[in-house]
């Protein structure tokens, strides 16, 4: 359980758009952005020629090309940006495609080296009949790609992930991390697979069975496909004797077998002391 407990009250204010202004680019006739249609955005880290894709559409100017970046870390500095390919433009139903092999070669990295949980970003550079090029280096990012409305797809990522083995999960894994401080880096704790298929059941990790007793099994479930975790909302999984302790929503995470590690971040709840916010746990087989 968390040692110490600390409120945060925050005001968030949020800008609104209409949707006419969603067309200011055409009407003024001084560029072109383009617009999410749908992508897919996990990579598989051992197959070098796995695939993320964006398909988009535009706003504005007539679209020639687009060109795609990447860098190593994110950035808008073009010096450090990496050209992957240059895609010809040919409608609002385009697909940009990049390979596990076209990022890491971009990057001088080895096919099929890159690391699962590594996300790579992509940026889009379009390309105009007359050669004029916009992208997010000279357009608002706050105006435009920070809005909703807008549905700007002027960058986008690869996650790099393996897919779930079952047969790796269950035993004792060493703890990386635990923000819910029920264990300190170093200690080590079991985790078993099951009860279903592609689940893990972490009940013996949260809560520490030396400082509370299970409620409900904290039993998350992972796409096969990817390592992708599911953690179930509005549960409690521990009774801390003076309070409880439960999850709800927005937690996420991954199981990555070829690694053996598993790393999550849990939205804890901890009545009487309310939200804890997004806490990470990271174990090590």
């Amino acid at each position: 359980m968390k040692k110490y407990f600390i409120i945060v009250i925050a005001f968030i204010t949020a800008l609104s758009c209409t949707k006419e202004d969603n067309d200011y680019f055409s009407k003024l006739g001084i560029g072109a952005y383009l617009t999410k249609v749908s992508s897919k955005t996990f990579l598989d880290s051992k197959d070098p020629n796995a695939t993320v894709d964006l398909t988009v559409g535009k706003v504005g100017s007539e679209v020639a090309s687009i060109n795609v970046y990447t860098a190593a870390t994110s950035t808008l500095d073009k010096s450090l940006w990496k050209l992957i390919k240059n895609v010809p433009f040919t409608g609002d139903s385009t697909k940009l495609s990049v390979t596990n092999r076209e990022i890491a070669t971009a990057l001088g990295l080895t096919p099929g080296d890159l690391p699962p949980g590594a996300t790579y970003d992509l940026y889009n550079e379009i390309v105009t009949p007359d050669g004029q090029t916009f992208s997010s280096i000279n357009t608002s990012s706050q105006d435009l790609e920070n809005q909703v409305a807008f549905n700007a797809a002027l960058r986008w990522t690869g996650t790099v992930v393996c897919p779930f083995d079952e047969s790796s999960v269950g035993g004792t894994y060493t703890v990386i991390r635990d923000d819910w401080q029920d264990w300190q880096p170093g200690d080590e704790v079991e985790v078993t697979a099951g009860p279903g298929p592609n689940q893990v059941n972490l009940s013996l990790v949260w809560p520490n069975p030396d400082a509370g007793v299970i409620v409900t099994p904290l039993v998350i479930n992972v796409d096969p496909a990817t390592g992708v975790v599911t953690v179930p909302e509005n549960i409690t999984f521990g009774n801390y004797g003076s309070f409880t302790a439960g999850t709800s929503t927005g937690s996420s995470g991954f199981v990555f077998s070829c690694l053996e590690k598993i790393s999550l971040t849990v939205h804890v709840l901890a009545p009487p002391f309310g939200d804890q916010g997004f806490l990470v746990l990271e174990l090590q087989k």
